[in-house]
């Protein structure tokens, strides 16, 4: 049985591929999926991505596991694999909606996806876990949006926003945030999910 989780952000080359490391990352750190009888697959594009390109050195330095990384552009068969779909935002998250409409269902951002399981979800498989969190959509207290120091409006409280052009620290503490969230989320999966088997 193959389980799978897909990251998107525009160019597949830091938030994205940044998020699914971590991911990965904090899903083994619980457990091992390889005793599991079950084939875990973690995977990151970009709806904007020029294929080939490497991931941006900040996110490797947070996350090593995104070294090997080599950008992919977004296409309907990634969606269609995929039981969980991981947008870094709410722009991301319309534009794969665009792309496949029936993955809707199955896709969130990363901070839309916590803020839904934050209550215990049942779930055996992550399709079902995925369903589970569809249908809590429309309930969530969204926190109120704060400024970002280098930009006049707020962000939305649900986006990883791209912040790989806003200078060095800002970089930094975006990514740090975004992995942070990841291997909340992984580690979440893991707990509601039980032993994966």
């Amino acid at each position: 049985m193959i389980q799978s989780v897909l990251f998107v952000c525009a160019q597949n080359i830091c938030r994205s591929p940044l998020m699914a490391a971590a991911f990965e990352e904090g899903f083994a750190a619980v457990e091992d999926t390889a005793s599991s009888g079950v084939e875990w697959v973690f995977g990151s594009a970009g709806t904007q991505a020029e294929p080939g390109k490497r991931s941006c050195r900040v996110a490797v330095d947070i996350e090593k596991g995104a070294s090997g990384h080599r950008s992919a552009r977004l296409d309907a068969d990634h969606l269609d694999a995929a039981d969980l779909v991981i947008a870094a935002s709410l722009a991301e998250r319309a534009l794969i909606a665009q792309l496949r409409p029936n993955a809707r269902t199955r896709t969130f951002t990363l901070r839309e996806a916590l803020l839904l399981g934050e209550r215990p979800v049942s779930a055996a498989s992550l399709a079902e876990y995925a369903v589970a969190l569809d249908a809590r959509r429309g309930t969530l207290d969204l926190p109120n949006r704060r400024p970002l120091l280098w930009r006049r409006e707020a962000a939305h409280p649900l986006d990883v926003v791209d912040v790989h052009h806003f200078g060095p620290r800002a970089h930094r503490r975006g990514l740090i945030k975004a992995a942070s969230d990841a291997r909340t989320l992984a580690s979440r999966v893991q707990r509601e999910l039980g032993s994966p088997a």
